[in-house]
């Protein structure tokens, strides 16, 4: 009897060893999943933070990404406005450059018509000192239309120069324009140049000098001949191939003639 009791006393006291070993086994589990959990729960809150961020960095990328469509849209409208403008200038360039071909073109036509009514005035002018009364009355009225017709030319070349007159384009110009224009460089052929044609009763010389030799309108010339000054002259009007000089009546000292020398004086 003693024995059972004994061995039921040994049985409690390994049951009570059991259940406080297994009690603390369980205390010391729960609290390490305590501190598991606690650990989770902060890696858990550490990570909805981090959605968080990353939500809203999502969000301020598609902002920008909007932003971005939008100034790409602005940029394109841009520059395809630019492209119509550069369009737009080149048609206008080419426009340009075609009025400035047929205004350059319309300038030399009207030079060219301008010099040659001029030469043809002058040979009607020296024509028109032999003849009977009524072939001078003709001559008189084709000096007279060639003149308007010169007229008219010079004024269409002055519509056409932009603003520039008649005189500066095709080397002539009136006394008073020419008196204040700038005295081109002179060429040495101006120190002697030939008289190649002499008007009625000495009215005007024809001298063989032209626009590139820097004469211009009023420019005077002393009529010379073996080394002396018979006549003075001023010159009315000027050519690419030869100028127009009108005598002054009270200098002429003996009759002029084709070959007298022409020179320049101020």
């Amino acid at each position: 009897m003693k024995a059972i009791t004994l061995v039921l006393c040994i049985l409690a006291l390994l049951g009570s060893a059991a259940s406080g070993y297994f009690w603390w086994q369980v205390g010391d589990t729960k609290k390490q999943l305590e501190s598991k959990l606690q650990a989770e729960t902060a890696a858990g809150a550490a990570l909805r933070e981090d959605l968080a961020k990353a939500n809203a960095a999502r969000t301020a990328v598609q902002a920008d990404l909007t932003r971005s469509d939008s100034d790409l849209g602005d940029a394109k409208s841009r520059l395809t406005a630019a492209e119509a403008r550069t369009i737009q200038v080149a048609r206008e360039v080419e426009s340009l450059k075609t009025s400035v071909a047929e205004k350059d073109s319309a300038e030399k036509k009207l030079t060219a018509d301008l010099d040659t009514l001029r030469r043809e005035l002058v040979q009607t002018r020296l024509t028109s000192q032999t003849g009977s009364p009524e072939e001078l009355e003709k001559f008189k009225q084709t000096i007279a239309t060639l003149e308007a017709q010169v007229i008219q030319l010079q004024s269409s070349a002055s519509h056409t120069s932009s603003g520039t007159s008649t005189g500066a384009s095709t080397g002539t110009s009136t006394g008073e324009s020419s008196a204040k224009a700038v005295q081109p460089e002179l060429s040495a052929r101006t120190a002697a140049a030939e008289v190649a044609k002499v008007g009625r009763k000495n009215a005007f010389v024809i001298l063989d000098l032209g626009t590139a030799d820097g004469i211009i309108v009023g420019n005077k010339f002393n009529i010379t001949r073996d080394g002396e000054t018979i006549a003075e002259s001023v010159i009315s009007e000027v050519t690419e191939g030869y100028a127009i000089a009108q005598v002054v009546p009270s200098s002429i000292k003996s009759a002029l003639t084709t070959g007298d020398t022409a020179t320049f004086t101020k």
